[in-house]
């Protein structure tokens, strides 16, 4: 190789040698980073992340630099039911189809907007140091949260490192993929992406609405565990109030004898003037409706729904020390073994008007809440890391809710049917003058009496009144049409007939005439002078019966020619009021009408299968009725069972207070206080307990 190709080589050497050197030594930009992390501004941190619903299960990582520890929070979706749980509560069901949405879709779609950094030793000022407990100390900072998304399969969809918020920039986070150093910022909503328990659950514990509840019982007492095991019991008083329409009552209050624990409790009578403490019960009522608890924990093993414990339970030491920490005192009820809980600060049963009785048993303070990242500074103490309280629910069916009805009773034979008919017309018409009651009619005003009237006005009345009479008895009355034809006829038979009489002498009385203008009025006239009819004479009917009475034509004539005695008079008259032989057969007729038919055997036995088939209807539909109202009560008894069954409930400090009423807070006036019971000798529990286990008490 000669000098001008060895001079060549060295500086073409030389020339790659000081281009490398100047690529290692220029500044770098984000675009230019030796793993290109700046072409991923304006990409989808996840693009295969495309579906939330895609999202079987989200685990939340955080870090508690106080205590160097870590916290897990998880929700999943079971692949064989569906149902989503809490794994870190121990399982509890969660509400979280629309929740897990929600945190799905967060990370669905969210893009890059920048990388600042790739450098570690930024991790820990922009919040995205990763939640590794091998790697993190006490008093570490600026860690940040690890969000995790799975599928079915477990296989991960998401995994984020979210850090701090990027200052002057709303809306804006850091975020880190695990396991990289690049820090991305994004556009991020992490509302949804919370470890807040109560946002993961169905809040609303009991499930009832205020207005439904009907029967509200307070059994005041305290319960723990003394030296040697022994339950030491302390009880106050025992009240049952009732609602009336909006109206809370009183309807028993009894007290203990605080000199003789072991007595029943006595009857309290209630000075007048006093009224329940109105406030109060409607606080009840609403914090009922309005339950929420903060957490959950799981009961030991052989405590069943209805908070029995088994046989077994008795010699599980651990279980009973766990149920006794937290307020619950398992007691033994009897030779067959079986435990009962009593708690700690006593009970409270809510009844509905559906018959579902729940029945609330309050333990021991559970410790103080934690404060969570969205609390503001003025919320309530059971809002903001106060005071919680354990709680045990339970519910069971309230059998004096759906009494039997009351059913009819069927006929069975002819007579049993007939003394039904019989019992109910007696009962119809027991009732019937207070369905159309009839107003009582006042006695008619007597006549002014003149003691100047002369004895022609008297006896004149006494003739007015006597015809009266006679028109009432007067079979029919012609009309006005007729009346009015046989008039002419009537007047010349009068005349014949007065004619006739004053030939012989006799006085008589003339026929009187009513008009429009003098109606109820009678003119008496004679031969010279008035003569009335004496007595046991018959009176003279009106115009009408007279018309009706009278004969036309021909006989009119006859009779007007023909002199008779005035007792033949008197007897031809009687046989012309005398009802005819078509009056009488039209009487009976109506009288026949008005008589119910009789009931042939055949059809006596038709109406006895219509009744029996009718009332049967009625009877079944009543039973039936009942048999669906006691079933709802009881799948909701059981459904609710089967939320309460496992667990302890967390209820904040607050709403306790809300759910308990002191002695004192009963009655509105606290000045004047109940006469002092009377106590009775005999033995006795707390509330409901029939005596004391063996060995417990004393």
């Amino acid at each position: 190789m000669n000098e001008t190709n060895k001079t060549g080589i060295f500086w073409g050497v030389a020339l790659a040698t000081a281009l490398i050197a100047a690529i290692v030594v220029w500044p770098k930009t984000n675009d230019e980073s030796e793993d290109g992390y700046g072409r991923f501004v304006g990409e989808f941190l996840f693009p295969e992340f495309k579906d939330a619903l895609a999202a079987s299960s989200l685990k939340i990582v955080t870090f508690n630099e106080t205590l160097g520890e870590l916290k897990n929070f998880e929700v999943r979706k079971d692949s064989d039911t569906g149902v989503w749980t809490i794994p870190s509560k121990g399982g509890y069901p969660a509400d979280a189809v629309e929740q897990m949405k929600d945190a799905a879709n967060a990370f669905v779609g969210l893009k890059v907007l920048d990388v600042p950094t790739d450098n570690p030793e930024d991790h820990s000022g922009m919040g995205v140091v990763e939640p590794k407990l091998e790697t993190l100390d006490v008093g570490d900072e600026g860690v940040g949260r690890l969000v995790t998304f799975k599928d079915q399969s477990q296989q991960a969809l998401a995994s984020l490192i979210i850090g701090g918020e990027v200052k002057g920039q709303e809306g804006q986070i850091y975020v880190r993929k695990p396991g990289q150093d690049p820090v991305y910022v994004v556009a991020l909503d992490d509302q949804p992406l919370t470890t807040d328990f109560e946002d993961w659950i169905e809040e609303d514990l009991l499930q009832l609405s205020s207005i439904d509840v009907e029967n509200v019982e307070i059994n005041d007492y305290s319960a723990n565990l003394g030296l040697q095991g022994r339950v030491e019991i302390d009880q106050n008083y025992v009240v049952e109030l009732e609602k009336d329409g909006t109206t809370w009552k009183l309807a028993s209050l009894k007290e203990y004898d605080k000199t003789n624990p072991r007595a029943e409790p006595s009857e309290v009578e209630i000075e007048d003037g006093k009224s329940l403490n109105g406030q109060k019960m409607t606080d009840l009522a609403n914090a009922l409706d309005d339950l929420r608890f903060v957490d959950v924990n799981r009961k030991p093993e052989g405590i069943s729904a209805n908070l029995k414990a088994d046989k077994d339970f008795a010699s599980d030491n651990d279980s009973a020390l766990q149920l006794a920490a937290r307020g619950f005192i398992p007691v033994p009820l009897g030779e067959n073994g079986e435990i009962e809980i009593l708690s700690a600060n006593g009970e409270l049963t809510a009844t509905t008007k559906d018959g579902v009785k729940y029945i609330l048993r309050f333990g021991n303070i559970s410790g103080t809440a934690e404060k969570s990242d969205g609390d503001d500074e003025d919320e309530s103490e059971s809002d903001a890391g106060g005071v919680n309280r354990y709680l045990m629910v339970t519910t069971e069916v309230d059998d004096s809710k759906f009494p039997p009805p009351d059913l009819k009773p069927i006929p069975q034979t002819i007579e049993e049917l007939d003394a039904l008919d019989r019992a109910e017309a007696e009962a119809a018409a027991a009732n019937a003058p207070e369905l159309n009651p009839t107003p009582a009619q006042p006695d008619p005003p007597a006549p002014a009496t003149d003691a100047n009237a002369t004895t022609e006005d008297k006896e004149t009345e006494t003739s007015e009144a006597d015809m009266t009479e006679a028109e009432a008895d007067t079979p029919e009355s012609p009309t006005d049409e007729e009346a009015t034809a046989a008039a002419p006829e009537a007047e010349m038979a009068e005349e014949d007939s007065a004619a006739d009489n004053s030939a012989s002498g006799e006085s008589t009385i003339e026929s009187p005439t009513e008009t429009a203008d003098d109606a109820g009025e009678t003119e008496v006239s004679g031969e010279g002078e008035s003569t009335v009819t004496g007595e046991g004479q018959e009176p003279q009917a009106d115009a009408a019966d007279d018309q009706t009475e009278t004969p036309s034509g021909e006989d009119a004539a006859n009779e007007a020619d023909t002199d008779q005695p005035a007792e033949d008079q008197t007897a031809a008259k009687s046989d012309a009021e005398a009802p005819t032989a078509s009056d009488s057969e039209s009487e009976q007729s109506a009288a026949m009408a008005e008589q119910p038919v009789a009931e042939t055997e055949e059809e006596k036995l038709e109406r006895l299968a219509a009744v029996q088939e009718k009332i049967t209807k009625e009877n079944e539909r009543k039973l039936e009725e009942r048999k669906e109202k006691l079933q709802q009560a009881q799948l909701q008894s059981k459904t609710l069972n089967e939320r309460f069954a496992d667990w302890y409930y967390v209820i904040p400090e607050a709403t306790y207070s809300k759910l308990r009423i002191s002695r004192e807070e009963l009655f509105e006036s606290e000045d004047a206080a109940p006469a002092a019971p009377s106590f009775n000798p005999a033995a006795g529990p707390p509330g409901g307990f029939q005596g004391f286990p063996p060995g417990l008490g004393n």
